[in-house]
C-alpha cells in the first residue's frame, strides 16, 4: 500500500466516525448491547427489511425471548406473530427456532465468539457472524453488505468480479483494511458506513454535494471530470 492511498484510508476512517457520531444511528437497541444473542437476533431480523421495521419488534422480540432457550421452546405461530411486520414470517420463524435449537444443544444456550461456530450455526452467514464478533465479541470486522460495497466502490473505486460481491474473499480483505484496529473505533467505523450509504451515499439518488468524502471520492471526481469537460466543450 503506497502512502497516498494509507493516509486516504485514515482519512476515510476519520471522516466516517466523526460523521457518525454526528448523524448516526446509534441509539439503536442493537448497538448498545454486548449480548451476541442479542446482536445475533437483530442481524437476522434484520435480512431483506428494514432499520424502522425491526426497530418496531426488536425489544418486544427480546422480552418475549431473551435467551436460546426460551425461543429454542417457542411455537412456530408465536414466533411468527411477534415478527409478522417483518415480512416472511414462516420462514423466519423456522429459522430462528432452529438456530435457538442449536445454541443449546451444542452451545449450552451460549452465542460462541469464533468465526468457524459461528458459520456454523443455521442461517449465520459472514455478516451475521462478522456482527456478532464486532459488536458482542469486540473483534474489529467489517459488516459488508450491499450497503459498504456501494461506498467502497464509489470512494475506492473497487469493484467485484462476481455476481454476488458480499461473498468476494478479496473484497472482504480490502474492506478489513479499513476497520479500525480499536474496538470501539471499528464499531462507530462500521455502523456508521451503514447509516452514511442509507442517508448519504444512497443507491439512487445520492447527496453527492453534501457528502463529507468528496474530496477523495473517486465517483465523485470522475462525475465531476465530466461535467467540467462538458461545460468546456459547450463554452469553446
Amino acid at each position: 500500500m503506497s502512502s497516498s492511498e494509507d493516509s486516504e484510508i485514515k482519512a476515510f476512517r476519520r471522516t466516517i466516525i466523526t460523521w457518525y457520531r454526528q448523524h448516526g444511528d446509534s441509539y439503536l437497541p442493537w448497538r448498545r448491547t454486548g449480548d451476541p444473542w442479542r446482536v445475533l437476533i437483530a442481524s437476522l431480523l434484520l435480512r431483506k427489511t428494514t432499520t424502522k421495521q425491526v426497530a418496531e419488534v426488536y425489544d418486544k422480540f427480546i422480552k418475549t425471548f431473551p435467551s436460546p432457550e426460551s425461543l429454542a421452546r417457542a411455537r412456530e405461530e408465536e414466533v411468527e406473530e411477534l415478527i409478522r411486520p417483518l415480512g416472511m414470517e414462516r420462514e423466519r420463524a423456522k429459522l430462528l427456532i432452529r438456530l435457538a435449537k442449536e445454541l443449546v444443544e451444542k452451545y449450552r444456550g451460549r452465542v460462541p465468539c469464533e468465526e468457524r461456530e459461528l458459520k456454523q450455526l443455521p442461517g449465520v452467514g459472514d455478516y451475521a457472524s462478522a456482527e456478532v464478533l464486532l459488536v458482542a465479541c469486540n473483534k474489529p470486522k467489517p459488516l459488508l453488505d450491499r450497503n459498504m460495497i456501494r461506498v467502497i466502490e464509489r470512494v475506492f473505486g473497487v469493484k467485484s468480479s462476481k455476481k454476488r460481491p458480499h461473498t468476494d474473499p478479496a473484497l472482504w480483505k480490502f474492506a478489513e483494511g479499513l476497520v479500525p484496529s480499536d474496538p470501539e473505533e471499528a464499531k462507530e467505523f462500521n455502523f456508521g458506513v451503514l447509516d452514511f450509504a442509507r442517508k448519504i451515499c444512497r443507491a439512487r439518488n445520492p447527496l453527492c454535494n453534501k457528502c463529507p468524502l468528496k474530496g477523495i471520492c473517486l465517483h465523485y471526481a470522475s462525475k465531476h471530470a465530466g461535467r467540467r469537460e462538458s461545460f468546456e466543450k459547450h463554452h469553446r
